[in-house]
């Protein structure tokens, strides 16, 4: 008879053998855990019947664009009840809820109500930018706050148009945000106490969240303001480069892309994208661009993702038809489009995009660049007046939200 120890080795050998993924991935920040819009789980579910995924539960959440990051076994969001900007966090298995934390007062705005950014996980500690401008470090336990920076006073800033969006970015011992100020366009402060680190700039602050990434050897923090791209050095916020980026009405929504050493860029108001290669110092190089209202790419809603040396991604503008698009990354052809496919966000896994309609249909489509295939369709949310959240993968399962309920879709495959 075998022993338990030996049952459970034969077990996870059995399981390597069949090719099954013992792989479970946070998601625990903007965009997933490398914020590229991409889960590394495997094994998912790619089909399924009219009727969607199973609903594992489904829970009162509220108005807002916050996305949900999960880590821990906990989910946590941000979101708006009554007249009050709160941080919320959940049991990522079950929904209950564990703790919520007021950060101030509701925001309104004629293009949605609402938080906009989305927690950034780090340890025991959580990081959220308030629409409002508050930058607030709470533990992840109880959502007690640890410590807290106003942002738009400290730094002489206003809140943007349609409400600050970007989500805090952990990079070693810092916390890089956008201020968006006179007194500091960019800046970071120490995760463990909150101390300012450095602030650089005086950019006003875009829509679009802060990467680093790799550039000779060393890192670099690089930004998408309302005026274009700026890269500091993320130990002390030295500027390293520019590039001009602009767009009517200063809408630089879609996070800048990492791919390989280049780095894609793209936006709507008939901008277009390009392809560019970073340096130590000096503008960057475009690899290739295009340019005008009938580029190939034009991501005003979502930013894209990249699969296999392709990019995915909606292309449209504010109004109007949206495509979603296939993209050759390396030369900026188009592979295909699926023309007037709508409004919608996306997340990248198992070799998939799993899309989320603004009506709240979801969809499932293999990331090749041969056709667009449509594997499976459901509608698993309301339809939604303007925006919809990328959606989230953690541990085999699909989070979701409107302006009401959060969702959580199970995706373990056969």
């Amino acid at each position: 008879m075998a022993t338990r120890k030996g049952s459970t080795l034969l077990l996870v050998l059995s399981a390597l053998l069949s090719g099954a993924s013992l792989a479970v991935a946070d998601w625990p920040q903007f965009l997933g855990p490398n914020r590229n819009g991409s889960s590394p789980e495997t094994g998912l579910l790619t089909q399924w019947s009219a009727e969607g995924p199973k609903t594992l539960w489904k829970v009162e959440g509220g108005i807002g664009y916050s996305g949900i990051a999960v880590a821990g076994g906990r989910a946590y969001t941000q979101i708006q009840r009554g007249n009050e900007e709160l941080v919320l966090a959940l049991d990522a298995a079950k929904g209950t809820e564990i703790w919520k934390q007021k950060l101030g007062p509701g925001y309104k705005n004629t293009y949605g109500d609402g938080p906009r950014s989305t927690p950034t996980v780090d340890g025991n500690r959580l990081y959220v930018q308030s629409v409002n401008g508050p930058l607030v470090c709470l533990e992840a336990a109880n959502g007690k706050i640890v410590w807290q920076h106003d942002l738009f006073k400290e730094f002489e800033a206003k809140n943007i148009d349609w409400g600050t969006s970007a989500s805090p970015l952990i990079d070693g011992d810092l916390v890089i945000v956008v201020p968006g100020g006179r007194a500091g366009g960019v800046a970071a402060f120490h995760k463990k106490d909150g101390k300012l680190a450095w602030k650089a700039a005086d950019d006003k602050a875009g829509y679009a969240s802060p990467i680093v990434m790799t550039v000779d050897g060393k890192k670099q923090a690089i930004f998408f303001t309302a005026v274009g791209l700026l890269a500091v050095q993320p130990g002390d916020g030295k500027e390293l480069w520019r590039q001009e980026w602009k767009t009517a009405h200063d809408v630089n929504i879609a996070t800048p892309l990492i791919v390989g050493n280049q780095l894609f860029v793209s936006s709507g108001e008939g901008v277009g994208c390009a392809m560019l290669t970073p340096a130590s110092s000096g503008a960057p190089k475009a690899v290739w661009q295009d340019k005008g209202p009938k580029s190939v790419m034009k991501n005003y809603w979502a930013t894209a993702v990249l699969h296999n040396g392709y990019l995915y991604g909606i292309s449209g503008e504010y109004e109007g038809v949206a495509n979603l698009n296939c993209v050759d990354a390396k030369t900026g052809k188009l592979a295909w489009s699926k023309e007037r496919f709508g409004r919608a966000n996306l997340t990248l896994a198992d070799g998939h995009l799993y899309l989320i309609t603004i009506d709240g249909q979801l969809v499932v489509v293999p990331a090749s660049p041969k056709e667009y295939q449509e594997k499976g369709r459901a509608k698993v949310l309301p339809a939604m007046d303007r925006y919809v959240n990328s959606p989230t993968i953690s541990d085999k399962k699909l989070y979701l939200r409107d302006q009401k309920s959060i969702v959580c879709l199970e995706l373990a495959g056969k």
